[in-house]
């Protein structure tokens, strides 16, 4: 039975990509080129991202590409958002997705790399610290956004879901 070389599949995946966005861009004369500049950060999130997953006997020592792998991925959907909405100010709340970016690809990797409940726990805080202050920071500062528009109603869910999960009494293990 062969082996697959899995560095030759991601090659020529990322070369396929590459190439269909480029097509893509010839064959939609309303598509602007420059306005495809993040998909740089997607590019190179991909490529961090992708070799824990095909090489599961590696994880443990490939499990780190995951955290700045997310980082790049969620700077990239800023980003992106921003160039499509040309709401550039939105960065003034947008900012405090980037902590919790480093937690979720902290989260990710401890649960790929078996670190330990200690990491996986200080990257859920971080990522929901993060999400309470972009929640935060885009009620007060987002002005007629969309983002800042839910943003209060995201605060009062938040809100809601952990007076509940304090509230509800939970049976004590035996």
């Amino acid at each position: 039975m062969e082996t697959t070389n899995r560095g030759a599949v991601v090659v020529g995946l990322l070369l396929i990509s590459t190439g269909a966005v480029f097509l893509l861009v010839n064959l939609l004369p309303g598509l602007d080129i420059g306005q495809m500049w993040p998909g740089i950060f997607f590019a190179i999130a991909v490529a961090l991202l992708v070799p824990p997953v095909i090489l599961p006997s590696h994880r443990h020592a490939l499990a780190g590409f995951v955290i700045p792998g997310v980082i790049l991925l969620v700077l990239g959907l800023i980003l992106t958002y921003q160039v499509i909405t040309d709401d550039w100010e939105s960065w003034a709340y947008a900012w405090a997705l980037i902590p919790g970016s480093v937690g979720a690809g902290l989260w990710v990797a401890a649960r790929l790399g078996y670190w330990g409940s200690g990491a996986s726990t200080v990257g859920l805080w971080l990522l929901g610290g993060s999400l309470v202050g972009f929640v935060s920071f885009s009620a007060f500062l987002g002005g007629d956004s969309p983002l800042a528009r839910g943003a209060p109603v995201a605060l009062i869910v938040l809100g809601s879901l952990i007076t509940a999960s304090a509230l509800i009494r939970r049976p004590k293990d035996q």
